[in-house]
């Protein structure tokens, strides 16, 4: 399809989408302002929302036609202000005299239009990136921007507003309006993005821009070292051109390639101790014949002319005990421009040397880099990020098109280690957990999917963003920290079907375990004045609940009705001494029989059960009518008993948060069964398998009593989406994934193998199985340590036999 046609369609399928939800928007919008003025705290507020609801349902025509003109005139302008390089053709049969996006009234700002379009915006966060990729593919640009997109959520707010001033309400009412009615549209922007992206993709619009890789024009003019600490430096016939594909250039290094433990460490080091003590021209010369130049010998000498022990000194900075204080400091202005300068090529792409590795370009650079400074503990810092990247860009372990990606972190990493040395010695810093993270995930994609077009896009974008951003700070890695973490988790249960209904029906029944702890909670209270018999409290406590809860899931108003049923249910049984009273009690008795049967439905008990109840509810009628002691029990009228237990009547168990389900201990059990039955998934629980194993006669303990125990800190530390992992349950170690994990961190779910069922693990079962070797991390060490590690072992080498 042309693209112009493409657009035309995008933009009809929007107006379709928004078009088709605004009639329960308005609607929804009013019930919840019905709520809120039922609700309210003072008086005041409770006439201002029923004077939003009455501006709402009065206009209801009105707000309609003006919400679907407003969205089509925003669509027309949005239109024209989208990517410069690009303007659909029909763009231009709009008037000049357009709706703009931008002049905002008056009381735009008082509404905080920005508020709104955030919550729209993380409302439908994967959906509207995938429609932001898009739209930049189909505009044909490189560079993702929100701003551009047509059919962005702040068209929704602004439409909202819009809508408001041309119906003329009142000031007041402004705000309540359309925080309202953002809140309704909140539930239904997923779905409308949704549309478009499909749309898009069915007419072959991915939402994945193409990698591309830049190199610098010449390698061969700038200075580099080798990778083995042997070899001379060839110079290149010819570079690369400017734009190569990533799987072809990095098929050019071999993929479990190690760095030899004397290598450039060894070979910088040795050669500028040697040159510090004599500095003699035979330094010179072995420096040149090794690749080296610098422009003087104090430059080259830096740090390492002040220690005896390279090993030590790296190791005492690791600890964070370093000889000479490295604390959080002011970066010297001339090292932090050269860094500026120097880092401006990989915002371009992934640099690569002709044999199409990633180059250090922090030890290419490290002359110029030293010379900018004079600072001793700047040029320490200099030379132990460009060796840690020399391991990270030769790690094996980790895909090459990940690898590439990590080597554009060079800059900025040293320029956060230079402002920040707790890099080294904090575990959780958040640029050393960013870099930890990408290789644990990389290293389980490329045993369990080697393709990983869309984990790898998402890596590129990640660091784009970091790359982009002018300042440089801890909260800055932790965001993008965040942002990877929750993209893994969706990319993982979307690429599997089985995972995804699985993980659906674990959270379906944590929060309906709440619901119902809750809805318990609320009869105990309202039954806590009444002296019932143990059969009935039992009932309404622990059984009825159940049809309370599914309801409220599904339909409010016979949730009402099996609330209603309690004090009705109670008055029932009461002694009836008038005749009056006996009269209503035969006229409510089908009804409550009907109501009953309609609940005992949703409840667990067995036919048995059920009519075991119905039985003891015939005899209390039966007890009730005949009237017996009612002259010594002061029965209450029905409207009093319906008036004492209102606020249960009229409560509704919220949905929790995830603070709220992150308390939750156990689920139930027979929520559990139900919400694995209504998706119709299937989930192995290795809990139970375990258990009906270590039953089994002559079976051994799940536990090593020689094993150093596991801290909840280290194992948490490990457990993130995507993890690769081992687990034996059946006479062999095999692979598996952790695609899932319980807001309140107790329950992990594995996806053993591509074709069988997802299976659920209790975090202490995990941690036994880790502690008796039945269960094993495939990544034995993180990358940034395992880049640490190979760093100290290299020194205390190279001073072993330097000494």
């Amino acid at each position: 399809m042309d693209r112009n046609d493409l657009l035309t369609a995008t933009r009809g399928a929007f107006l379709r989408a928004f078009n088709a939800v605004l009639p329960k928007l308005v609607s929804h919008s009013a019930d919840t302002l019905f709520l809120r003025a039922d609700r309210a705290a003072s008086l005041s507020e409770q006439r201002q929302m029923l004077d939003a609801r009455a501006a709402l349902m009065t206009r209801e025509q009105g707000w309609l036609q003006e919400l679907a003109d407003g969205m089509d005139r925003l669509l027309n302008r949005s239109y024209q202000t989208a990517y410069s390089t690009f303007r659909p053709s029909f763009s231009e049969s709009f008037s000049a005299d357009s709706l703009s996006l931008v002049d905002a009234s008056e009381f735009d700002g008082e509404l905080k239009i920005d508020e709104l379009t955030a919550r729209l915006r993380n409302a439908a966060e994967e959906q509207l990136r995938d429609l932001n990729i898009r739209m930049a593919i189909l505009f044909d640009q490189d560079d993702i921007n929100e701003r551009e997109n047509p059919f962005r959520p702040y068209l929704m707010s602004r439409c909202l507003s819009m809508a408001a001033e041309r119906l003329n309400i009142e000031p007041e009412l402004h705000e309540v309006l359309c925080e309202t009615l953002a809140e309704q549209l909140q539930k239904h922007v997923i779905g409308i993005y949704q549309s478009l992206n499909q749309l898009l993709a069915q007419h072959g619009i991915a939402a994945q821009l193409q990698l591309r890789v830049r190199q610098l024009p010449d390698p061969s003019t700038l200075r580099h070292m080798a990778a083995d600490p042997m070899e001379e430096i060839q110079n290149s016939a010819q570079a690369h051109s400017d734009y190569i594909d990533t799987s072809a250039a990095m098929a050019a290094a071999p993929a479990n390639e190690v760095i030899h433990p004397l290598g450039r460490l060894g070979q910088w080091s040795a050669l500028i101790r040697q040159q510090a003590a004599q500095g003699s021209d035979e330094a010179w010369d072995a420096e040149e014949s090794a690749g080296l130049a610098a422009p003087n010998a104090a430059a080259q000498a830096g740090w390492l002319g002040t220690v005896k022990q390279v090993g030590s000194a790296i190791r005492q900075l690791f600890r964070g005990q370093a000889s000479v204080q490295i604390q959080p400091q002011v970066l010297s202005q001339g090292l932090s421009q050269s860094i500026d300068l120097m880092s401006q090529a990989h915002l371009q792409g992934v640099q690569l040397d002709e044999r199409g590795q990633v180059r250090n370009l922090i030890l290419e650079q490290r002359a110029e880099l030293n010379a900018a400074s004079n600072d001793i503990n700047e040029q320490m810092i200099v030379d132990i990020v460009g060796m840690l990247f020399e391991f990270i860009l030769r790690d094996g372990q980790v895909p090459a098109e990940i690898r590439a990606q990590l080597g554009r972190l060079q800059w900025i990493v040293l320029k956060t280690a230079l402002q920040d040395p707790a890099l080294f010695s904090q575990k959780h810093h958040p640029a050393r957990m960013l870099v930890n993270r990408i290789g644990s995930i990389a290293q389980g994609l490329q045993q369990l999917d080697p393709k990983a077009e869309r984990v790898t896009a998402e890596i590129r974008r990640i660091i784009e963003a970091l790359l982009q951003e002018e300042e440089e700070s801890a909260a800055l890695f932790s965001r993008m920290l965040d942002e990877l973490d929750r993209f893994i988790a969706r990319e993982l249960r979307a690429a599997d079907e089985q995972s995804e209904l699985a993980s659906q029906a674990m959270e379906n029944a944590e929060s309906r375990t709440l619901r119902f702890a809750r809805i318990t909670a609320q009869t105990a209270q309202a039954l806590a004045e009444f002296t019932l018999d143990d059969l009935l409290h039992d009932f309404f406590i622990n059984t009825w609940p159940y049809a309370i809860e599914c309801a409220e899931r599904q339909d409010q108003v016979q949730a009402l009705r099996f609330r209603i049923f309690v004090p009705e249910l109670i008055w029932s049984i009461a002694p009836k001494a008038e005749r009056a009273d006996r009269q209503q009690l035969l006229g409510m008795i089908p009804r409550l029989i009907a109501v009953l049967n309609e609940g005992l439905k949703f409840t667990p008990w067995d036919a048995a059960q059920q009519q075991q109840f119905k039985s003891y509810m015939i005899d209390a009628h039966r007890t009730a009518i005949a009237g017996l002691a009612a002259s010594q029990i002061e029965v209450p009228s029905m409207e009093m008993l319906r008036a004492q237990l209102a606020e249960f009547i009229g409560a509704v168990a919220a949905d929790p948060d995830a603070s709220q389900l992150a308390e939750l201990d156990e689920i139930n059990p027979v929520l559990l069964d139900r919400a694995i039955s209504e998706l119709k998934v299937e989930i192995g629980f290795i809990d139970r398998q375990v258990e009906a194993e270590l039953a089994q006669p002559g079976a051994a303990a799940l536990h090593d009593d020689t094993a150093a125990p596991m801290s909840n800190e280290v194992l948490f530390e490990r457990l993130r989406s995507g993890v690769p992992i081992e687990v034996n349950l059946t006479g062999e170690l095999r692979p598996a994934r952790l695609c899932w994990m319980s807001p309140n961190e107790t329950r992990l779910m594995l996806k053993l193998e591509e074709d069988a069922a997802p299976s659920v693990i209790s975090v202490s079962v995990f941690k036994r199985l880790l502690q008796s070797g039945r269960a094993r991390w495939l990544e034995q060490a993180l990358l940034f340590e395992r880049a640490m590690e190979s760093l100290l072992n290299s020194a205390d080498i190279m001073d072993a036999q330097t000494a």
